[in-house]
């Protein structure tokens, strides 16, 4: 895949329209469009800034493309001298006003060596420029990050041991993959893989036998561990009979609410991960996941699936009723 297509991948798989990523990168919606269809290459700093911002190595983006990377390094350097040789001919140009009259008054040697400071300062304000404009994009930059948000639509449809689900952006890419992979006695396992294709974790369902049959839930998530949803059926003074209580285990996320309710909120310490909006129909469910970008996506992802699992299986069991 070419830096162009990598780049409009990334974006949509992020959910950023091509004017939210040239509005944080300081170019043009025209740039991105270029960049994107292969028309120009973007220069060194516009790929560290990318790289922050959809949260990839560079390598991802330019995909080990040597030659672009060749290619945009010259572009940066042949800007780099105009940048500077623009300053120097300013410059000059303020040398050649101010040299003879200070040369007149002050003399040769004096004279000539304050005429010079015109170009000094102009090389100087060049400089500073650049700084100062690298250094407010990167900013921008971390301040984007830091405060944007993902929304994804997840649409579950059937039972625990038959549940499809597809996952969409507001672009309508497809950020994650949910793949149902093997059926075995008593259960079910999927995988879940993001955009690049990597595994983000194992999910499985399996129906345990202790004299009444309860659902267990598992997922393996990478870089987090074991998380289980499991299903008790116990008697207790506060229950009228036999209750279903279900006890999320593995990770530090609390689930505010009823579980069953239109609106569900993610916690972890004491901050809020992400906000889940059900909106079941007849033969599927519909969840608009709102989720802060950053490390904690993935797991929020997973947690979604197996609350959309939970969500399934008492809709089961009030059908079986």
């Amino acid at each position: 895949m070419d830096v162009g297509s990598n780049i409009r991948s990334l974006r949509l798989a992020r959910g950023l329209t091509q004017e939210d990523l040239a509005a944080t990168l300081f170019v043009s919606r025209q740039t991105i469009s270029h960049w994107e269809s292969n028309r120009t290459s973007p220069d060194a700093q516009s790929l560290v800034m990318m790289s922050a911002l959809l949260e990839v190595s560079v390598d991802t983006l330019v995909k080990g493309g040597v030659e672009t990377m060749v290619e945009v390094q010259a572009q940066q350097a042949r800007r780099t001298r105009v940048s500077w040789a623009s300053g120097a001919l300013i410059g000059l140009a303020g040398c050649a006003v101010v040299a003879p009259p200070l040369v007149a008054a002050m003399g040769p040697l004096p004279g000539g060596m304050l005429s010079l400071a015109p170009l000094a300062t102009a090389l100087a304000v060049s400089g500073a420029a650049r700084a100062r404009g690298r250094e407010d994009a990167s900013l921008s930059v971390l301040r984007e990050a830091l405060r944007s948000g993902l929304v994804l639509h997840l649409v579950a449809r059937g039972a625990p041991r038959d549940i499809s689900v597809t996952v969409k952006d507001e672009q309508g890419g497809t950020p994650y993959i949910i793949e149902h992979t093997a059926r075995v006695v008593r259960g079910e396992r999927w995988v879940i893989r993001d955009h690049a294709g990597h595994r983000v974790a194992r999910v499985s369902y399996r129906l345990l036998t202790a004299g009444i049959q309860t659902p267990s839930l598992e997922a393996r998530i990478e870089g987090v561990g074991t998380v289980s949803l499991r299903k008790d059926m116990r008697l207790g003074s506060g229950y009228r009979g036999m209750a279903a209580v279900w006890g999320l285990s593995g990770c530090d996320v609390g689930i505010s609410g009823n579980w069953l309710d239109d609106r569900i909120e993610l916690t972890r310490a004491e901050r809020s991960l992400a906000e889940l909006s059900f909106s079941p129909s007849e033969n599927d469910e519909a969840i608009e996941l709102r989720v802060c970008r950053g490390a904690d996506t993935n797991l929020a992802v997973c947690l979604t699936f197996l609350l959309a699992l939970v969500r399934a299986e008492e809709r089961r069991l009030h059908a079986a009723r």
